[in-house]
Order: C-alpha cells, then structure tokens, then sequence
C-alpha cells in the first residue's frame, strides 16, 4: 500500500472517528453551554448540544491530521461556527415568538383580572386588539419558542451533582429518599446558584467558564458556588 493510501486509510479509520467523536463529546457540550448563557431566553441547551455533536461527527469524519492544526482546535471551530449559524439563522424568528408568547400571557393575566376567562381566544383578542386569525398566528409563533426547563427537570438520579469521597449529606444521594429531599432543596436555591451547580458538577465547566457564561466575575461565580453548597449542606443536615 503506497503511502497516500495509507494515510488516507487511516484518516477514513472508523475506530479513529468514533474515538475523536467519544472524547470530545465534553466539548461539545462545554462550548454549547457557552453560547446558551448569552440566549439561554430564546434557544434550548439541548438542542444545541445536538446541533454541536451533529457537527463534531462530520469534524470527525473530515479532519486530515496535516500537522497544522490540532482536532481540538478543528472541532471547536467547527462547532462553534455550526452554533453561531444556526443562531443567526433563527434568532429574529425565536425572538419575535418570544414578545407574542409575553403579550399573550400579559393579556391573558389581564382577562383573568378582569373577571373574564382567559382560555376563550375572543376575550384575549379583543384585549390585544387584534382578530382572531392575528391571535392564532400569534399562538403558532409563541409555540415555537421552547420553554425554560425547571430544575427538576434538569436533575436526573443519574446527575453527578456532588462528587466526596467523605461521608457527607451527598453522599447520601445512594438512597431515594434522600435524593427526592435533595430535590426538593434544589428548588429552595436562587436560578442562578442553581445554574452554577449545573454547570460545575454536571456540564463539568470550569470556574472561568461559568464566569463566561453567566457573564459575572471568576470571584461571584466562586461565591455563588460556595453559598449554593453551604445552603443545600444546612438543608440536608437538618433533615
């Protein structure tokens, strides 16, 4: 075999491609949770993890090893760019459903206020000043765009929340009891501590990466870290 197709082999290897896919997968998600903290209103971070491991894959199945460039940094590249695409692409449109889904629900509190029934789309569209077909089009729009998943659904019996090799109240997520209380305590945590022990312990984001994606300093991601952990401690304890 002469040396080009040797090469060529090696780089069409699929056991090459499914481990730079396999090991990179954290990258994906690392870089998709970076863009989400400046949307994370309009897009679903699942989807675009979704979108990034689409493109990690085609990365992986493209990247030549010239010596000029790393896969990591091909990959990033790539992914990145595959993101910042798609937001283009969606953001007017996301946006928009965005302000009609507001004005819908701020019409719908207003009818109810006035001792109306807010489930009849006449009543609401009479309040927003507009037909009924307007109002339909606009429920279309408001439909599109996702909702803000809840901290329970983010939490799964399978999430790494707390890593100690002590015998402390994490520890104690072995048993279903305790991580139904766990729950229910994440729940009494700011958004935002709560989003910071998400992205620490299960999206294994780094303190300057968290700082980036919230848009505050090292020094307050640390804080809220630091304060989210001695709450649920308390909490645990007390239980």
């Amino acid at each position: 075999m002469s040396g080009v197709r040797a090469y060529a082999a090696q780089v069409n290897d699929p056991k090459e491609i499914a481990e730079r896919v396999r090991s990179h997968m954290p990258l994906v998600r690392k870089i998709a949770w970076q863009i989400h903290g400046r949307v994370r209103d309009l897009f679903e971070v699942e989807d675009l993890i979704q979108i990034g491991m689409v493109n990690l894959v085609e990365a992986a199945q493209r990247f030549q090893d010239t010596g000029q460039a790393s896969f990591t940094a091909y990959a990033a590249v790539r992914v990145r760019g595959s993101l910042t695409d798609h937001l283009r692409k969606h953001l007017t449109l996301t946006r928009l459903g965005v302000q009609r889904r507001d004005q819908i629900l701020a019409a719908e509190r207003a009818v109810k206020e006035a001792g109306g029934d807010p489930t009849k789309p006449e009543l609401v569209a009479e309040h927003l000043g507009i037909t009924i077909a307007e109002y339909e089009s606009w429920r279309l729009k408001a439909a599109s765009v996702p909702r803000d998943k809840s901290l329970d659904e983010v939490y799964d019996d399978h999430s790494a929340w707390f890593a100690d090799d002590g015998h402390t109240p994490e520890s104690a997520l072995l048993s279903g009891e305790m991580r139904e209380l766990l729950k229910r305590n994440l729940r009494k945590l700011r958004e935002r501590e709560a989003l910071v022990l998400q992205l620490y312990f299960v999206e294994e984001l780094n303190l300057e990466e968290i700082s980036e994606v919230l848009d505050v300093t090292v020094g307050r991601v640390s804080q809220m870290k630091k304060s989210a952990l001695t709450q649920l401690r308390g909490w645990m304890q007390e239980a």
